[in-house]
């Protein structure tokens, strides 16, 4: 029978305690690390390197995205009342290519219509980087994270779209003004470039978007789909010719129609006219008779008042004042000649003549008659 101390403790039960004790103070850590990973992963969130963080606070004091810009690695949140967005601050690229196959997230080529009506198709590409905060860079100001997510969006599908968006505008509307030849022109074609980048630095600047490069790698000439939009053109304008055409044809119709009519109204008012005419030129001729006859006889009885008034003188002052006035009259027409048996001092023969031939007696055989 083997005998031991009673202060002795079995080697098996003193390693059995210690291990039952490094367990638990395992398991306590293990516990408390897990408590403090749940505890951080649901208040809590992590700023990946290369990015920035912008807080938003949901309800509450300082609602509302929050401008200070959150460095990478651990931040605090709550859930329901903050959230943190990711922004990223590497350089980011906007493709404008046809090989949509060799450039994933291509947005297709830009067709550049010319000023000499050529389109060129454009293969560009548009290199731009997220300000972190607001401040002033190459003396001009610009927007921070938290513009870009209260202008544009929180995520980088939204970026994209309207980065691709504004940067068509711009080339197409810069690039436009050249014309064909000038695109083989190197300092022409990149006077355009430089003024569209210089436009979307002015544009993208405020909401916190930084333009470092417009690049453009390639361009042709789209000949046959101009001839094939010519031929379309020419199509629809041979259509609307056609409906011109007609619509001149049906309006000749009723222009030639409204000149018949109007000459048959212009032919009867040239009958109309000159019946009138014939006969207000006879009422003419009637009315000049008429006043012709009343003029030959306003004549006649002013002739026949005057024999009147001279009878009626010749009785009153006797014939040998008329005698003597129509050989004054005679006597004033002659301008020469002979008269013979005549003396010229001897009126009263002259008057016994001109009496006698007369037929009227003078004074001295009327009264011998008496």
């Amino acid at each position: 029978m083997k005998l031991t101390s009673p202060h002795t403790v079995p080697f098996r039960s003193r390693s059995q305690e210690r291990g039952r004790a490094l367990a638990s103070l395992l398991f306590l850590v293990v516990l408390v690390l897990g408590s403090l990973g749940v505890v951080a992963f649901v208040f809590g969130a992590v700023v990946p390197v290369g990015h920035v963080g912008v807080r938003k606070i949901a309800f509450g004091p300082g609602q509302g995205l929050v401008a200070r810009a959150l460095e990478p690695g651990f931040h605090w949140t709550i859930p329901g009342y903050s959230t943190i967005y990711e922004i990223p601050q590497t350089i980011q690229i906007i493709d404008f290519a046809r090989d949509s196959e060799a450039n994933p997230g291509s947005f297709g080529s830009l067709d550049i219509p010319t000023v000499d009506g050529t389109t060129v198709d454009i293969d560009a590409a548009v290199l731009y980087r997220f300000y972190a905060r607001e401040g002033a860079a190459d003396g001009e100001q610009h927007g921070g994270a938290a513009d870009l997510i209260r202008e544009v969006g929180a995520n980088d599908q939204q970026w994209r779209k309207y980065l691709s968006q504004v940067a068509e505008n711009e080339l197409k509307r810069s690039l436009s003004a050249l014309s064909t030849a000038e695109f083989y022109d190197p300092s022409a074609r990149e006077e355009r470039v430089q003024a569209a980048q210089q436009q979307l630095r002015q544009l993208l600047a405020p909401i916190g978007i930084k333009v470092d490069a417009v690049l453009v790698r390639r361009y042709t000439y789209r000949a046959e789909i101009d001839q094939a939009i010519f031929k379309k053109n020419l199509q629809e304008l041979e259509s609307a010719y056609n409906k011109v055409a007609g619509e001149f044809a049906a309006a000749q119709r009723d222009v030639n129609k409204v000149e018949t009519d109007g000459n048959v109204v212009i032919q009867n008012l040239d009958k109309q006219g000159i019946s009138e005419a014939e006969q207000i030129r006879s009422e003419g001729d009637l009315y000049r008779r008429e006043k012709m006859a009343q003029g030959s006889l306003l004549v006649a009885e002013a002739r026949a008042a005057v024999d009147k008034m001279k009878s009626d003188v010749l009785a009153k002052v006797g014939s040998d004042v008329y005698v003597a006035l129509q050989l004054a009259q005679s006597l004033a027409s002659l301008k020469g000649g002979v008269v013979a048996n005549v003396d010229p001092y001897d009126f009263d023969g002259w008057v016994r003549r001109l009496a006698g031939s007369a037929g009227i007696k003078s004074d001295g055989e009327a009264s011998d008659a008496k």
